[in-house]
C-alpha cells in the first residue's frame, strides 16, 4: 500500500499532520483525557465511539471497528487512492515529495476530480472577464456582495454551446471524461457534445475537502429551469452533501447550531449576513445522510423554510426523516419500573418558518440580520410544529376526525427520541383531543416496539453490512492478543521475541498480519508507521485499536521476559524432538554418530527442565 512512496517520507508527512485538526475538519471532537471523542463519521451512532489519539496520529472507532492514520482517514473520508491522500497531506502540510518515484496511473476519480477544478477556474474566470459584466450585475441586483462571491467561488457559463468544451478539449480533457463529470451532454440528434451549463451564474458544490463535485446553474431571466444542477456523478451524490458544508463547519462548532435554508442564494444572503453556520439541502428534500453530516458539528439542526406549500411539504419530508435516523438501541423513549421516563440520546431538530411571501434571501434583504435571526430564535421543534399542523389537519368536532387524530398523535409520538419532549406533545395532544395523556403513552410504546421488532428481524447480512465498519474477525485469544501488544508496544519485545516468532505461530488472521508487518519493518519503526504497509481496512483498524490500548511499562517488561521463557521451551522441545528423530533414524543404520546425538539431546533435556521449571506454558 506504500504506494512508492519511501517510509522516512510517510513519516515526515505523519509527524507534521495534527490528525485532531485533520479529523476535526470533519468531526465534532471534545477532550476526553489524553484522547478526543466523537460521533463516528463512518457510521450511524449517536453515543460518540470514535476515539483519536493525537500522541500517536491515530484514529478509531470502537462501534464499527474502523481505524488507521491520517492516510487512512482521508482515503475513506474522501474515498482516496493511498497516492492522492499522501499528496494531499504532504501539501498541506509542507513536505515536498520526490520528483521521481515509482509511475502510477492517475485513477477516474482523481482524472474527475482535475476536469472540476479546470472547469471551476474557468467558470471563475469568465465570471470576472470583461464579458462576464451581465452575471456581475446580475448579483448586485440580487445584493450579493462582489468579495463574497468570490469567496464561495462564483463563476459564470458563458452563453455559447461549447465554451467550456473547447477550453477542456485545449487542457487534454476528453469529451467522454466530461460527461462522467456531468459537463458537458451527448446531443439527442447528432453527433457530438455540447455545454450543461449556458448563460448562468454557477454556484460551485464542494465536499468537505473544499474540491468542487458539482455546480448549481441560476438563470438570469425567465429561462426554465429557473436552476439547473449537475447530475450525480462518481464524486457527487446530491443526497449525501450539503451546499457550503466546507464553509460552514467552523460557523457550526463556533455556534453549535446548524442552520438549512433550501436555495444556494439563501445560503449566500446568510453568510453574508453573519450566519455563518449555514448550509443548503441542494435542491432535494432534507435526507438523514445530510444530518448525519451536520450531527458531526452541532447539537442543533434549524431548518428555515418559507410559509407556502413547498416549504410545509419539506417539513413533511422532516417529519418522516425522523424514524429513518432512529438507532434501535435509543430508539424513542419507554416506561422504566419506577414509572417515570428514561431520556435518551437527543439531537433536536427546530423549524422556523419564514413570513408570508419570503424566503430567507428576500428575508435578509428587507429586514436584515435582526430579521433573520428572530425567526431562528422563535423557532418550534419539529414535533411540536407537526403536532400543530396534525390537529389542525382533523375536523375534531366529530368523533371520526377525532379518532384520525388520535391514531396520527400516537404515530408521531412513537418517533420522539427524547422523553421530556414526549410528555410535553402529548399532555397537549390529550388537552385537545380530549383523552388521557396516559392512554396515548401505551399507544404510542406499542408503535415503537412494532417498529423495533421489524428493524430487528432484518436479515442479519443486511444489519452486519450497514455499518460501514470494518471486515468482522472473532476477537483474538487473550494469549495472542497479549503477545501482540507486548510487540506493539515495546521495542524490547520486538527485538526479544520476533526471532522466536513465525506467521503460524498465530491464528488469529489480521494479527498474523500485523506480526508479518513487523517482522519486514526496520529496527526502531514506530508501530503507527506500519499502517502504509497492511493489506486492508480491517487490519489497520485492529492495529488502531490495540495501539490505542494504555500498558504499564514495568508490567509489559515482566511479560516479556514471561514470553522469552516460554518460546525458549518450544524452541528446546522442537530441537528434542528433531534430535529424537535423529537418534533414531543412527540407531536403524547403526551409525557411530549416535553417541554424541545422546549426549546432545541430555544437555536440551537437562536445559528445557531447568527453564520449565521457571514458567508455566500458556
Amino acid at each position: 500500500m506504500a504506494g512508492g512512496f519511501s517510509t522516512p517520507i510517510l513519516d515526515e508527512i505523519r509527524s507534521r499532520v495534527d490528525i485532531v485538526e485533520l479529523v476535526g475538519r470533519f468531526v465534532n471532537l471534545k477532550k476526553a483525557g489524553e484522547h478526543w471523542k466523537g460521533l463516528c463519521p463512518f457510521h450511524t451512532e449517536k453515543t460518540p465511539s470514535f476515539t483519536v489519539n493525537p500522541k500517536r496520529g491515530i484514529f478509531h472507532c470502537f462501534g464499527c471497528g474502523v481505524g488507521g492514520d491520517a492516510f487512512s482517514f482521508l482515503m475513506r473520508q474522501d474515498r482516496l487512492a493511498f497516492p492522492e491522500a499522501v499528496r494531499i497531506l504532504a501539501e498541506r502540510s509542507g513536505v515536498e515529495l520526490p520528483k521521481e518515484r515509482s509511475p502510477e496511473v492517475e485513477g477516474k476519480l482523481e482524472s474527475l476530480r482535475r476536469a472540476m477544478s479546470l472547469a471551476a477556474q474557468f467558470y471563475i474566470d469568465a465570471l470576472w472577464a470583461a464579458d462576464g459584466d451581465k452575471a456581475r450585475g446580475y448579483l448586485e441586483r440580487r445584493g450579493v456582495d462582489l468579495e463574497v462571491a468570490r469567496r464561495f467561488g462564483l463563476g459564470w457559463a458563458p452563453e455559447g454551446w461549447n465554451a467550456l468544451l473547447a477550453h477542456m478539449g485545449r487542457q487534454g480533457v476528453g469529451e467522454e471524461l466530461l460527461v462522467s463529470a456531468g459537463l458537458v451532454a451527448r446531443r439527442e440528434n447528432a453527433p457530438g457534445f455540447y455545454d450543461r451549463f449556458r448563460g448562468r451564474v454557477l454556484f460551485p458544490i464542494r465536499d468537505q475537502q473544499g474540491r468542487v463535485v458539482a455546480f448549481g446553474g441560476r438563470g438570469l431571466g425567465s429561462e426554465e429551469p429557473k436552476y439547473l444542477n449537475s447530475p450525480e456523478t462518481p464524486l457527487y451524490v446530491k443526497g449525501q452533501m450539503l451546499y457550503a458544508l466546507d464553509v460552514a463547519r467552523e460557523g457550526m462548532k463556533q455556534k453549535n447550531r446548524a442552520v438549512v435554508v433550501e436555495g444556494y442564494l439563501d445560503c449566500l444572503m446568510a453568510h453574508q449576513h453573519g450566519f455563518t453556520e449555514t448550509v443548503a439541502a441542494l435542491g432535494t428534500a432534507f435526507t438523514a445522510a445530510q444530518l448525519s453530516l451536520l450531527r458531526r458539528y452541532a447539537e442543533e439542526v434549524v431548518s428555515v423554510f418559507d410559509a407556502d406549500a413547498a416549504g410545509i411539504k419539506a417539513t413533511s419530508r422532516l417529519e418522516e426523516m425522523l424514524s429513518d435516523v432512529m438507532d434501535i438501541r435509543n430508539l424513542g423513549w419507554s416506561v422504566s419500573r419506577t414509572g417515570s421516563f428514561e431520556k435518551a440520546e437527543y439531537f433536536p431538530i427546530k423549524v422556523a418558518v419564514l413570513p408570508e411571501g419570503h424566503d430567507p434571501d428576500s428575508l435578509l434583504r428587507a429586514e436584515g440580520a435582526p430579521g433573520f435571526q428572530a425567526r431562528l430564535e422563535a423557532a418550534r421543534s419539529i414535533l411540536d410544529f407537526v403536532l400543530e399542523r396534525t390537529l389542525g389537519e382533523e375536523d375534531l368536532g366529530t368523533a371520526r376526525g377525532r379518532s384520525a387524530a388520535h391514531a396520527r398523535v400516537a404515530l408521531l409520538l412513537s418517533k420522539v427520541p427524547n422523553a421530556e419532549e414526549a410528555t410535553a406533545l402529548a399532555r397537549e395532544a390529550a388537552r385537545r383531543l380530549g383523552v388521557d395523556s396516559t392512554q396515548l403513552w401505551i399507544e404510542a410504546q406499542q408503535l415503537q416496539g412494532a417498529r423495533g421488532r421489524g428493524r430487528l428481524d432484518r436479515p442479519a447480512d443486511t444489519q452486519a453490512t450497514s455499518s460501514g465498519g470494518a471486515k468482522a474477525w472473532p476477537p483474538p485469544s487473550l494469549s495472542e492478543r497479549d503477545l501482540m501488544l507486548l510487540l506493539l508496544h515495546m521495542e524490547e519485545a520486538r527485538a526479544t521475541l520476533l526471532p522466536y516468532l513465525d506467521e503460524e505461530d498465530l491464528a488469529h488472521p489480521g494479527l498474523r498480519a500485523l506480526l508479518g508487518a513487523l517482522r519486514q519493518a526496520p529496527a526502531g519503526v514506530a508501530p503507527e508507521a506500519l499502517m502504509a504497509e497492511l493489506p486492508g481496512e480491517a487490519e489497520r483498524g485492529l492495529l488502531a485499536a490495540l495501539l490505542m490500548e494504555q500498558a504499564s511499562e514495568a508490567d509489559l517488561h515482566n511479560q516479556v521476559t514471561e514470553w522469552q521463557k516460554r518460546y525458549d521451551i518450544r524452541r528446546r522441545k522442537k530441537q528434542i524432538r528433531e534430535l529424537s528423530l535423529a537418534i533414531t533414524q543412527a540407531q536403524a543404520k547403526g551409525d557411530p554418530v549416535i553417541a554424541i546425538l545422546e549426549s546432545e539431546l541430555r544437555k536440551l533435556q537437562d536445559q528445557a527442565r531447568a527453564v520449565r521449571g521457571m514458567v508455566t506454558e500458556r
